[in-house]
């Protein structure tokens, strides 16, 4: 697949010169910078979907610990004699 990147011509040449400098071509080293990205940001998603689903065993092995539901008491909030 052929990808056209349009630069301005002195910052093409700067980034092949860097390339010449590092023994790579322009072309690999765009591959190699664009493949790493893509790796980080695919383990960025992997570990966040791992995570939700972390979250959401301990949410399901927290149900059914209540056997009614919670009601607020403002009197419970606060001790004897306070805001009352």
């Amino acid at each position: 697949m052929s990808i056209l990147i349009d630069l301005p011509p002195a910052m093409a040449q700067e980034a092949r010169e860097y390339a010449t400098v590092l023994g790579t071509t322009l072309e690999r080293m765009l591959f190699d910078c664009l493949k790493a990205e893509l790796e980080r940001r695919r383990k960025h998603s992997e570990s966040a979907t791992l995570l939700m689903n972390k979250w959401r065993e301990v949410v399901r092995g927290g149900r059914g610990r209540m056997t009614e539901p919670y009601v607020f008491d403002r009197a419970d909030a606060y001790p004897e004699g306070e805001f009352a």
